[in-house]
C-alpha cells in the first residue's frame, strides 16, 4: 500500500471547466446563474483522502458503485443527503457516512463549502480489528447515520477540515510519516468511534488490562526508536495486544496513554537537538518537523515542558 502524499488544487471561473475537475460523481446541481466560481483541494496519503470544495453553486453527488467509506461535513450551508432509502438533512459541526456500494445521493446549496472524506474499505475495517484485537464481519454495515454535533464529533470533523484545507501545512503533515500515521490512526479510529455499526458497542465494552509487563515492552520500544511512526496500533501489534487493550493497560501502570509517551521521548529529542545546534545551521520549525511536530503548536507544547520558547534554546544559554 502506497502512502505518498499527493495533493492538487483547482480553482475555476468557467463552469464547463469546473466540471473536467470534478469526478463522475460529483457534478453542479444546475446551470450556473451568475458568477461562477470553483475550487477545488485534495490531497491524498495511502487509503485515505481529504476533499476540500468551496462553490459558488450547488454540488450534486451521486454514490452507487464507490468501494470505500465516504463522509461528507458541510462547513458552510446545509446538504441533503439520501442514503439507504433513508434522507437526511445536515449543517456545519454534522456529517453523513455512505456505506461503499451503497447508492446514495448527496446535494449541497448555493455557496457551499463541503468537505468530503474517502476511506478504503479494507483500511476502516483492518483499523477496527486492530482496535478490537480480532476479526470483523466485512464489509462493515454502516446505516444512513450523522456524525453528531457533539464534543468528540466536533473535534474530529475540526482534524478533517484541518487535514483538507489547502496550504503547505497540512501537505506537510501527511507527508512526514511520524505525523502522518498518528493522525491517519486518530481519523480512522473516531470515524468508528463516531458512527453506527455493528460492532459500536464493543469498542466502548471493558477490556481486559494486563500487567505492566506489555507495557514495559512498549515503552522500550517508544524510547529506542521514537524516529520510527510510532501509533497505538503499531506498539500494540508489537506487544501482542489489540490497541484497546494496549491503552487500557498503558492508563493503569502509567496514567497516560501511548501517544503521550511518543510525544515526550520525541520532545527530549526535539530539545537534545535545539541544544546541539546554532541558529545558522537549523530552525525550530524543521526541528519540529523532524520529530512530527507541527511547527505551529511546537512552540507552546516545548514551552510546557521546558519552560522557556525553542528559540530560546536554539540560541544557546545566554538566552534561556
Amino acid at each position: 500500500m502506497t502512502t505518498d502524499t499527493r495533493s492538487s488544487d483547482v480553482h475555476e471561473t468557467d463552469p464547463r471547466r469546473a466540471e473536467e475537475h470534478l469526478t463522475a460523481a460529483l457534478r453542479l446541481a444546475h446551470s450556473p446563474q451568475a458568477r461562477f466560481a470553483l475550487h477545488l483541494h485534495r490531497i491524498t496519503r495511502g487509503p485515505l483522502s481529504v476533499e476540500d470544495v468551496r462553490c459558488s453553486e450547488g454540488i450534486r453527488m451521486r454514490i452507487d458503485d464507490d468501494p470505500g467509506y465516504l463522509a461528507g461535513l458541510p462547513v458552510r450551508g446545509p446538504i441533503h443527503a439520501d442514503h439507504h432509502g433513508r434522507g437526511l438533512d445536515l449543517g456545519p459541526g454534522q456529517a453523513v457516512v455512505v456505506t461503499p456500494f451503497a447508492p446514495a445521493a448527496v446535494t449541497t446549496g448555493d455557496g457551499t463549502h463541503v468537505v468530503v472524506v474517502r476511506v478504503e474499505a479494507a483500511a476502516l475495517e483492518d483499523a477496527l480489528e486492530a482496535l478490537l484485537g480480532r476479526t470483523v464481519q466485512r464489509p462493515l454495515r454502516l446505516p444512513a447515520s450523522t456524525v453528531p454535533p457533539t464534543a468528540g464529533g466536533a473535534a474530529w470533523a475540526g482534524v478533517v477540515r484541518s487535514v483538507g484545507a489547502p496550504g503547505p501545512g497540512p501537505a506537510a503533515l501527511l507527508a512526514n510519516p511520524l505525523s502522518a500515521e498518528p493522525l491517519q490512526a486518530a481519523l480512522l479510529a473516531g470515524l468508528l468511534r463516531l458512527t453506527e455499526h455493528p460492532e459500536r458497542e464493543a469498542l466502548d465494552a471493558p477490556v481486559r488490562t494486563w500487567g505492566p509487563r506489555p507495557v514495559r515492552e512498549g515503552l522500550d520500544l517508544v524510547e529506542a526508536h521514537p524516529e520510527l511512526p510510532l501509533t497505538s496500533g503499531s506498539v500494540a501489534a508489537r506487544v501482542g495486544l489489540s490497541v484497546l487493550a494496549l491503552q487500557g493497560c498503558w492508563r493503569r501502570h502509567r496514567d497516560v496513554l501511548p501517544r503521550d509517551d511518543v510525544d515526550r521521548v520525541r520532545m527530549g529529542r526535539a530539545h537534545r537537538d535545539l541544544e546541539s545546534h546554532r541558529p545558522d545551521e537549523t530552525t525550530v520549525s524543521a526541528v519540529a518537523r523532524s520529530w512530527g511536530f507541527s511547527p505551529r503548536t511546537f512552540p507552546a507544547a516545548y514551552g510546557a515542558r521546558f519552560g522557556r520558547s525553542p528559540a530560546q534554546t536554539l540560541r544557546g544559554p545566554a538566552f534561556a
